[in-house]
């Protein structure tokens, strides 16, 4: 276990601190505290985990001062509907002054909402044309489904889910426990960067720069899941060798039927 978390620590460190990538970290923290669950720690140890997370997560918050801002802007957008389901004293203390929504994330919905359920067709966006900046890389989504509307991104998403549904397939069909568990930590990655994502571009969360899995620009995040994605092929190929009989199995046992 301490060998897991030293990794990680460093994985923070390098990531959150020297790379001012929040987001990636809130990934890979979210598969490994479910990878250890499955792995047979108990459900204590993963309270524990995710109690200390979110200290952690908070004040890397409060060490930037642009994370601060970014957070208070997306409360201030969000807070209403929120604070509706909190008692009255509660909605005080927690409820700032109203702030206008962000920029990106405004023409993100508008991008969505532009799109409609068939799209504007494929290369008739507007959005993309300065309104969304960096729409081919954290905003891939809302040009996306500007362009082929409600459909479209229903066939991604849908796309994504039978990826996930082929790895734990995958992963449950593996004989050997840390092939199941990288293949179902390679899901969870892609699962919970989607997830995040989609959160971020639609305002349910704050923008955290977390890429579409192979669909947003960007060489490394497609190279990594690539690898990914080609070991987990291996480890499948593996499980179908396991899987087929041997062919001198008859010839053996009407041997020992002689016998």
């Amino acid at each position: 276990l301490l060998p897991y978390l030293v990794i990680f620590g460093l994985a923070v460190l390098l990531i959150a601190v020297f790379q001012k990538d929040l987001g990636q970290v809130v990934v890979l923290a979210g598969a490994l505290m479910v990878l250890f669950v499955l792995a047979g720690r108990s459900m204590k140890f993963f309270w524990v985990m995710l109690s200390l997370s979110l200290v952690a997560f908070a004040g890397l918050i409060w060490m930037a001062p642009h994370r601060i801002k970014r957070v208070l802007s997306w409360w201030s957008t969000v807070q209403d509907t929120i604070l509706s389901f909190l008692p009255f004293e509660a909605t005080k203390q927690l409820h700032i002054a109203a702030g206008k929504e962000p920029y990106q994330i405004s023409n993100s919905l508008n991008a969505i909402e532009n799109g409609g359920f068939f799209g504007q067709g494929l290369g008739n966006g507007q959005f993309k044309l300065g309104y969304v900046s960096e729409v081919h890389t954290d905003f891939v989504l809302s040009g996306l489904t500007e362009e082929f509307g409600f459909v479209g991104l229903l066939l991604v998403i849908s796309v994504f889910l039978f990826i996930i549904f082929r790895l734990n397939k995958i992963a449950t069909d593996v004989r050997e426990p840390h092939y199941a568990l990288f293949t179902v930590g390679v899901a969870l990655l892609i699962g919970l960067a989607l997830i995040v994502n989609s959160y971020g571009i639609s305002g349910m969360t704050p923008i955290k720069g977390i890429a579409v899995p192979f669909l947003s620009y960007g060489g490394s995040q497609i190279l990594a899941n690539s690898i990914a994605i080609g070991m987990v092929l291996m480890i499948s190929k593996k499980r179908i060798r396991q899987k087929k009989p041997s062919k001198k199995a008859p010839a053996a046992t009407r041997k020992e039927a002689q016998i």
